[in-house]
């Protein structure tokens, strides 16, 4: 084998590497240039993107009920009760009496030594309608330890649960219902085996009522309802009442009132939002000037179309906007005057609805806009799916230029291997020619 240059003295090698290096510079720049303009415009876009969707977000919490003002519930002290209300409570006032609370029925064994075998067989216990608790109980495993240890491990938690009280005169096993109420009463018969665990059972045994499992008692107006739970949700529509005190004889108020600070504190979210998504695509789409380039989406018509839209959109229903407090500054961004805000729930509760509700003359127009940005098949995800293929593109387009730049390079170092041997030939004829005139000289000067 032969280096290159060793014969001429020629560094061939940096020759061919500096003349592949000009020959890679113009494609490798403009490559180069493709593929960060193309990473800065999807940055650009995921950017618009994040703040368009936050915009989509700010308004769905005006769907449903969200578009009314909200409820503010005011209950007298130590009334035995509270309660919360949704938009769909009615404005008034009622006279509430707590009669009894919903309690959980509770039962207890006779006492007995600790290590005592009550017998074996089956507990079947029925806690409110549900299928029956099978409940095995096997011989030499009836103790009330053993008992207890076997019903939690078949009810799971469910429905019954059972525990031991060590008193004076012995163990007492305490069973309770998981259920409040007459629903969740504990009815319990035993079967099979020895006959012993018949004193476990609520018809003919030995168990004692701790609690009755008495259902909530309570009256609204002089109407009276009963119910297993200490909370009722239906009771007054849009209201939900938990009971918390029996106050028998004794009636609280419970007064509705209307609450515009949620939806209040949602539509300054709205205004925060869609400022937000304005500045994104102002920032990326910022023209350049003497002193600092252009952002990435610079001339892009796709955020400017963006903008106009909702700009348009705003401007569309800006006098029912304007009656609700907002405002618009002159770079188009939105503001709340909160008294005047406060004014028009307080005479229009509905104005809100008929703006921002579903399919309010506001919502529903913004919302198609949004999904036709931000959707499966909408203008942002093409553009990036656009962007993301031309840079798949140009990985190709590298690949194969690098390959070509392979050729080039052997190209040129055969060239110049074989620029080195001629090189190195003439030089050494050139020695020879130079011997043998030397040579010549010195015959004649004989």
């Amino acid at each position: 084998m032969s280096s290159p240059g060793v014969g001429s003295g020629l560094d061939v090698h940096t020759m061919v590497s500096q003349l592949v290096a000009a020959e890679r510079y113009g494609t490798d720049t403009r490559h180069d240039r493709i593929e960060s303009t193309a990473k800065a415009q999807i940055s650009a876009f995921g950017k618009i993107s994040s703040g368009l969707s936050g915009l989509r977000d700010a308004l769905a919490k005006f769907e449903g009920m969200g578009a009314s003002p909200g409820r503010k519930v005011v209950v007298a002290e130590d009334a035995g009760f509270t309660a919360t209300a949704n938009s769909k409570a009615a404005l008034g006032s009622y006279r509430v009496s707590v009669e009894s609370l919903a309690s959980t029925h509770k039962l207890h064994s006779a006492p007995v030594a600790g290590d005592e075998q009550l017998g074996h067989g089956t507990l079947s216990i029925d806690f409110g309608g549900e299928e029956p608790l099978a409940v095995e109980i096997a011989e030499g495993k009836g103790s009330l330890t053993d008992v207890r240890d076997a019903i939690n491990k078949a009810a799971e938690g469910k429905g019954v649960t059972a525990t031991l009280v060590r008193g004076d005169e012995g163990d007492v096993l305490v069973l309770a219902s998981t259920t409040t109420g007459s629903e969740g009463r504990l009815s319990i018969t035993a079967s099979g085996g020895d006959g012993g665990l018949a004193a476990l059972g609520t018809e003919g045994g030995t168990l004692t009522v701790a609690d009755p499992g008495n259902d909530a008692v309570v009256v609204v107006d002089g109407i009276t309802r009963t119910s297993s739970s200490n909370r009722l949700d239906d009771l007054i529509d849009g209201v939900t009442v938990d009971l918390t005190e029996a106050r028998p004889g004794e009636s609280f108020s419970l007064e509705l009132k209307s609450d515009a600070s949620t939806l209040k504190a949602t539509m300054l979210g709205f205004i925060s939002a869609y400022n937000t998504a304005l500045s994104a695509l102002r920032a990326q789409s910022a023209a350049g000037s003497e002193n600092a380039a252009g952002a990435a989406l610079s001339g892009d018509s796709a955020p400017r179309g963006i903008t106009s839209s909702l700009r348009n959109l705003v401007s569309r229903s800006y006098a029912e906007l304007s009656a609700l407090g907002l405002e618009t500054k002159v770079d188009g961004s939105l503001s709340l005057d909160g008294a005047e805000f406060d004014k028009a729930i307080a005479e229009a509760p509905e104005a809100v609805v008929r703006l921002f509700g579903d399919e309010g003359s506001f919502q529903q127009p913004l919302k198609d806009s949004l999904k036709s940005w931000l959707g499966d098949d909408g203008l942002i995800k093409g553009r990036t799916e656009a962007l993301d293929t031309r840079l798949k593109r140009l990985q190709t387009d590298r690949e194969s230029f690098d390959r070509r730049i392979e050729r080039v390079q052997a190209n040129y170092l055969r060239q110049f291997t074989a620029l080195d041997a001629m090189v190195a030939q003439m030089s050494s004829t050139s020695s020879f020619l130079g011997q043998q005139l030397s040579q010549l000289t010195n015959l004649n000067a004989k």
